[in-house]
Formats: C-alpha cells, sequence, structure tokens
C-alpha cells in the first residue's frame, strides 16, 4: 500500500514540476517549488545540535517565508513539496536512520494538521511506516510563540500521551520549527513514558532563540 502512496505522490509531484510559480520569499517566477533559485542560495544551512536531532535551516529569510506561508496562508500546499525535502535534508543529517516509525507533533482535537500531511509524505519518501495515532495531545495549551521559555515548558507539562504500541520502538518525531525545545521535549518524554527505545527529532527549521 505504501508503494503505491508513494507511486501516486511522484506522479503529482512530477505534475507540479510543470507549474510556474511565485516564489514566496521575491516573488519571481519559478517552477515546480516555492522558492527561487536565487533565493534558495540565500538559506543558510542548520548544523547538528545534539545526538538525535537535526534540522534543515535556520528560521530567517526565504526559509521562514517558505514555512510561514505553509503555517498560514491559505494557498500553502505548493510549498509542500519543497519543505519535504528539507525534511529530508534534515533526516540525511542524522547518523541514525533506523526507525519503526515517523510521528508528527500532534495539535489537540485536530487530527490531520498541515503537519500531518507533511510529515505523511515525508514518511512516504523516507519508507518509514507514518503512524500520527501513537501520540495525542490531551489538552488545549496556549501558542507558544507568546510564550518566554521558563512558560513555553510550564505550558506544555504532561500534554501528551503516547499509546502502549510504542513500547520497544524507534521513534522519528517530526516538527516544523525548533526553537526552545519544549514541544518535542514533552512528546519525547511521553513516548518514553511508554516505553520507546529511541526517540530522534528533525524539524524543518531552527529559531535563533534568545533563551529567558
Amino acid at each position: 500500500m505504501i508503494s503505491v502512496q508513494k507511486a501516486l505522490y511522484r506522479i503529482k509531484r512530477f505534475g507540479n514540476s510543470l507549474f510556474t510559480y511565485s516564489c514566496v520569499s521575491c516573488g519571481k517566477a519559478t517552477r515546480g517549488t516555492c522558492v527561487c533559485e536565487k533565493c534558495s542560495e540565500k538559506l543558510s544551512p542548520s548544523g547538528r545540535y545534539y545526538n538525535g536531532f537535526a534540522c534543515a535551516f535556520h528560521y530567517e529569510g526565504p526559509a521562514m517565508d517558505a514555512v510561514l506561508c505553509y503555517k498560514f496562508s491559505e494557498d500553502y500546499e505548493f510549498c509542500f513539496d519543497t519543505l519535504c525535502d528539507w525534511l529530508l535534508v534534515a533526516f540525511e543529517k542524522l547518523g541514525d536512520k533506523d526507525f519503526d516509525m515517523v510521528i508528527p507533533v500532534p495539535a489537540f482535537e485536530e487530527k490531520k494538521t498541515r503537519l500531518y500531511f507533511l510529515a505523511e509524505k515525508f514518511s512516504l519518501l523516507s519508507k518509514i511506516p507514518f503512524c500520527p495515532d501513537f501520540l495525542k495531545k490531551t489538552r488545549k495549551t496556549e501558542k507558544q510563540h507568546n510564550l518566554s521559555a521558563a512558560e513555553r515548558r510550564l505550558n506544555l507539562i504532561d500534554a501528551f500521551e503516547a499509546e502502549d504500541s510504542v513500547f520497544g520502538k524507534k521513534i522519528l518525531l517530526v516538527d516544523d520549527i525548533f526553537t526552545t525545545g519544549s514541544t518535542v521535549n514533552e512528546c519525547a518524554n511521553a513516548l518514553y513514558d511508554k516505553g520507546a527505545e529511541k526517540v530522534s527529532v528533525i524539524t524543518i527549521l531552527k529559531t535563533k532563540y534568545q533563551y529567558q
């Protein structure tokens, strides 16, 4: 089933490559991607920050424009192929490629978010099974971007719960932006509480956040 889905996605990607879009950063015409070639040269690669975590680029310039379009614009789907490729860039930075499942960071009472669909496409290309139902957000929380680092940590305590099915599994957790790490840390804690063997994290971007 996964091979059929992957084939369909590749066909769709090929179709997308034939269309001309406007670069999300400079507005110039670009084919099959949301960031033009010139703006792509301005992307700031992000290195590894600790074992088990990697991201593609820093949250600035054209990379920031692309992610903001994907997160908040009504016309966001044309960014998916580009951002999926960037997740693959982050994935390549991980030394370990041995995972049993891909899980996106969940949202409260909303199963299929934009991150859900992005992580699903990544799982097809990486050939790692997609298991979004194994981690849930159990309560509503305040928006993280308005909070300090300390407030972010308190805001998310016990906000996630994992299924027993993660016991003994090696899990790749996917999010879009890494700021303080509070969200992915709480998700990882919930997975480890249910016996996950290993939890690694990839994100598209990482902010240059000033801890407070």
